[in-house]
């Protein structure tokens, strides 16, 4: 059995219009520095485990420019640090108290039990695994794109979502991307439902299904269709949509994810 949809004229130039409205944005310029043209490093276990605070964070809670979402996270020093965490004997308590003490951000139990279960797989064999995925996607992020690519990428992402707490489809592909290290799979959020409805786009999206990793990559596999058609990559369409929701522009320094 096959399923296609084809792609009118009007659907590719619907992307071309949401990238060149949204070119210029601090969000889209630094998603293609980041992801695309842009040297990369190995991250360090800090900037992974900030990157691990944020999708957990950012789970059901929209981050803005001035959220206090973003406020926590880009805050100087970082409250909730590997380097900070390592002296916390309750790890779980010191989270929440730490996230209600900080006032705006929701589901403070639910995400501190969650950092809790995650950095005691990190600190079993969880930061061997995840470098072992890091160093591949490193060398890959090094080439040109190329459609296959985005094989790894998805391998990377199923293994984040069987490994971590808190994550699912749509936010083990955020952690990879927010790293600067994808560039093919989709990151799936409201923002980028609500344009799909916008441009009518056939298929049926409800938060339950994007929860099914195969919904999920059924999803993904058609819309990476959809950008090669129009001669773009998923992670700038992607920062293109994200950033056309946003009123105001993130600083040069803050636009991370």
């Amino acid at each position: 059995m096959e399923f296609q949809i084809k792609f009118s004229p009007q659907d590719i130039q619907n992307i071309q219009d949401v990238i060149t409205k949204n070119q210029n944005r601090v969000f889209v310029k630094s998603r293609i520095e980041r992801n695309v043209s842009g040297e990369i490093p190995l991250p360090s276990q800090e900037e992974v485990w900030l990157t691990i605070m944020m999708c957990l964070l950012t789970t059901q809670q929209r981050s803005n420019p001035t959220s206090p979402i973003s406020r926590f996270l880009l805050e100087q020093p970082f409250r909730l640090s590997l380097q900070n965490l390592a002296t916390v004997s309750d790890i779980q308590a010191h989270v929440q108290n730490e996230i209600k003490d900080f006032g705006g951000i929701r589901f403070g139990p639910r995400i501190s039990e969650q950092v809790k279960h995650n950095l005691e797989v990190l600190r079993t064999d969880g930061w061997d695994k995840i470098g072992k995925y890091l160093l591949k996607l490193v060398e890959q992020r090094k080439q040109q794109p190329q459609i296959e690519h985005h094989q790894l990428e998805r391998e990377a992402a199923r293994f984040i979502n069987n490994t971590f707490k808190g994550f699912g489809p749509k936010q083990s592909r955020n952690f990879w991307q927010a790293l600067g290290l994808t560039r093919y799979e989709f990151v799936l959020d409201s923002r980028v439902t609500k344009w799909l409805r916008e441009i009518n786009f056939p298929i049926p999206l409800t938060p339950m299904s994007l929860g099914e990793e195969e919904f999920y990559c059924f999803l993904s596999d058609i819309l990476r269709d959809f950008c090669i058609q129009a001669d773009v990559l998923p992670c700038v369409l992607d920062a293109a949509i994200f950033a056309s929701f946003d009123k105001e522009d993130w600083a040069e320094d803050s636009a991370v994810w």
